[in-house]
């Protein structure tokens, strides 16, 4: 009987996507999706979260059409859902592949490098109630990168980009580091968001 083989490690399934979108063109969000197979739902969160961890200016408007189906995957952890389902309107979404590439690229040496740090240990914290809790946080994280708000992608990105890793990983340690940034980055974030209205808010009321 042969062994079950090992699980690829993160980076190189990473590689992999890196080097089919090269090929250059547009594919649809549903057209990616296809193309992750079992590890689809985190791999996906690691994917269309990464170029939104990067400090550096991404494609205009790409936050946003990463955050949403990164809100629909992960609200589906939520409830249970053992495979991926996204609305028509955003299924159909298409982006540039050597874009994503590009991006994607950037982010690499990184994932490399957390990897040799990374190793299944301390299972415990992957319970069925932690995972859909962590799923929820993902959620918020992703709806606050799809606001049309400058700078307001990175900590959150790279918040879910570290979940994310963690579970594919199945580290509990490294998981458990990345949920208490994702807190620290949403306490943040909240005040970012709430003094960025208040500064619309008056400025609409001073021309007006």
């Amino acid at each position: 009987m042969s062994k079950p083989q090992k699980a690829s490690k993160t980076s190189i399934i990473l590689q992999g996507v890196i080097d089919s979108a090269e090929k250059g063109g547009t594919i649809s969000i549903g057209e990616f999706m296809t193309h992750l197979g079992d590890r689809a739902f985190y791999m996906a969160i690691l994917i269309f979260s990464l170029p939104n961890s990067l400090p550096v200016p991404g494609i205009p408007g790409f936050s946003t059409i990463t955050g949403l189906p990164i809100s629909f995957i992960a609200l589906q952890l939520v409830l249970g859902r053992h495979t991926i389902w996204l609305p028509k309107k955003v299924a159909e979404k298409r982006f540039s592949r050597q874009g994503l590439a590009k991006l994607l690229s950037k982010a690499l040496p990184a994932v490399i490098w957390l990897e040799r740090f990374l190793k299944p240990r301390w299972r415990w914290v992957n319970s069925p109630l932690s995972d859909r809790l962590i799923a929820l946080l993902v959620v918020v994280l992703s709806l606050i990168i799809a606001l049309p708000i400058p700078g307001a992608n990175f900590l959150p990105g790279l918040s879910m980009s570290l979940i994310a890793l963690g579970m594919l990983e199945k580290d509990g340690i490294f998981l458990l580091v990345a949920i208490a940034l994702a807190l620290a980055a949403i306490t943040f974030m909240y005040q970012v968001i709430v003094l960025f209205f208040k500064t619309a808010i008056a400025a609409a009321d001073s021309f007006f």
